[in-house]
Order: structure tokens, then sequence, then C-alpha cells
């Protein structure tokens, strides 16, 4: 009977798992970019950098010229956009913008976006914190999501990372 419950129990994972994979749409996987070779002209988001020790901040470069329409999936006053920035002067500010704060950033990680055919929808960049630190050195999760022809950025803290922050929030507990 236990073998029966725990087959039935994986069915029913299995089957959660491919209608939330249906519901979200097909998951886009970002590949690591030389921000080097990033040329044109971008709109330019920037998420985040809500407070001093805010380590939930990212940059966008989404290319104008792109198939798909992007949407974050965060609240509007979240993020803000600058549209029509030439690469150089848009990696500029979003470099700029992922060191805000008081948290050491060690390096930015930049990655293309691309779409469903080969082409690039945009760019991400990212703050890389040292791997010692309350964060670890990536604490964001961004995933990318193409459904109905728009593509919807996810992003949050790692669930053990936002674990660990608020513990140190929390008189008597490590924190404050």
């Amino acid at each position: 009977m236990t073998r029966n419950i725990c087959g039935a129990s994986f069915a029913l994972l299995i089957a959660l798992f491919v209608l939330q994979g249906c519901a979200l749409g097909r998951q886009l996987q970002t590949q690591t970019a030389d921000p080097r070779s990033i040329g044109g002209t971008y709109d330019l988001i920037l998420y985040g950098c809500r407070f001093p020790n805010d380590y939930e901040h990212a940059a966008f470069l989404v290319s104008p010229d792109s198939k798909y329409p992007v949407n974050l999936f965060v609240p509007d006053t979240s993020y803000k956009v600058k549209k029509g920035l030439q690469a150089e002067k848009a990696l500029e500010e979003a470099e700029a913008f992922v060191r805000c704060g008081v948290n050491t950033v060690t390096e930015t990680r930049v990655h293309r976006i691309p779409d469903d055919s080969g082409g690039t929808i945009g760019y991400e960049i990212l703050p890389r914190y040292p791997s010692t630190g309350e964060s670890g050195s990536d604490p964001l999760w961004v995933s990318y999501s193409l459904k109905d022809g728009t593509v919807t950025v996810y992003i949050r803290l790692f669930p053990d990372v936002e674990r660990k922050i608020n513990l140190m929030d929390v008189p008597g507990a490590g924190g404050k």
C-alpha cells in the first residue's frame, strides 16, 4: 500500500510540474555573454535597489527590435525604464546600478536572453557578492517565460537566501 501511495504521489507531482510548465509558458535559458560584444540600442530596465542593504536588484537591456515584448512580474513601482540608450551607455548605467547599496559587489554577471528562434531579446546584468556573505554569491533567482507572444521576467531571492536574510533581521536570532 505504501508503494501505491508513493507511486500516486509521484505521478501527481509530475502532473503538477507539467501543468505548471504549460501555465507559465516556455522557459528561456540565459547564456553567458561578453559585454564587449553587445552593440546597438537598448531600453534599460533597472529593478530593485529599494534600500541600502537590498540584495534584490538587477538590470536588463532589452532590444527595442526584439520580436517579443518583455514584462517584469514585479510591482510597477519596483523598477524604472530608460528608453533608447546606446549599448555602451546602457551597460555603464546597468553596472553602476547593480552595485548600489552598502553590500560589496565583487563582479557582475552578464547573460544573453535568447528568444525561441536563436535571436536575442536582450541581456541581464546581475551583481555577484562575496561567497562568504549572508546572501552567498548569487542570491537572485531570475527566470524568463515565453507565453502568448510575451516574455515575462520573474525575479526573487532564492528561498534559502531570503530565510537567512530574514533571520538576520530577527533580534536575538543572530540579527540586529
